[in-house]
């Protein structure tokens, strides 16, 4: 994800369209610092948004958010994917 802000407006850019920006737990654990933040340098509202990409030469608009990652949890879950997934 792409943090930013703009005045008193925090923006996250979500930037994984290969899982239609699924959040994991990696992604929120990297979020959480910077919400906290924003929370108390007064921003006042947080925004998330899908990155736009690019695929076979043509910009895309990507997927706000798919929600948790959940293939990341099967794969944890069966020992093919990082132990650092559970919470």
């Amino acid at each position: 994800f792409l943090p930013s802000l703009s005045a008193n407006l925090g923006i996250l850019q979500l930037n994984n369209p290969a899982s239609l920006n699924a959040l994991t737990l990696e992604m929120i654990r990297s979020m959480t610092p910077i919400l906290r933040q924003w929370q108390k340098t007064g921003v006042r509202a947080t925004l998330m948004v899908g990155a736009p990409y690019e695929k076979n030469g043509k910009t895309k608009r990507s997927a706000f958010c798919a929600g948790g990652d959940v293939k990341k949890v099967y794969l944890a879950g069966i020992g093919k994917e990082d132990k650092s997934l559970t919470a």
